[in-house]
């Protein structure tokens, strides 16, 4: 499978560089998994006062099959959701009734504001991943003659 390559001129292009490939290897050796992504979970996103918050509708879905990548302008979540059904392969299931999502999911999140994205806050609670970041303060640098 042929990757699109990525062209990235500004202050965080080594930064997007490394987090694109990190990306592009893991779908690489998925490839076959990730062929097909099966759903996108519903989020909500808002500010409170200085921080940026997420919540990720993510039933079901075991935090050991979520992985997260994020940087100061954007989040990236994917993996798996189960089926339930514990069946033996023996066995034949009829269903009469299928409405649940299940599979591959891949959402990106874009921030309406840069954030300080190695301090987010993580957590998974009834099926609702929480993820709160600070609002990345701007700095004025003095420049000295």
């Amino acid at each position: 499978m042929k990757h699109p390559r990525i062209e990235v001129d500004n202050i965080y292009a080594s930064e997007i560089k490394v987090l694109y490939e990190d990306l592009r290897n893991l779908l690489d050796e998925e490839q076959s998994n990730f062929e097909f992504i099966n759903w996108q979970p519903a989020y909500d996103l808002y500010v409170i006062g200085e921080r940026i918050y997420i919540s990720i509708e993510l039933p079901g879905v075991d935090i050991k099959d979520i992985t997260v990548y994020v940087t100061q302008n954007h989040l990236v979540i994917f993996g798996i959701k189960r089926p339930m059904i514990k069946e033996k392969k023996t066995q034949q299931i009829v269903f009469h009734n299928l409405e649940i999502s299940y599979g591959r999911f891949l959402r990106r999140i874009d921030f309406p504001l840069p954030v300080e994205h190695k301090k987010g806050d993580y957590k998974l609670e009834q099926g609702v991943l929480t993820i709160k970041f600070p609002i990345l303060k701007e700095h004025i640098i003095p420049i000295e003659e």
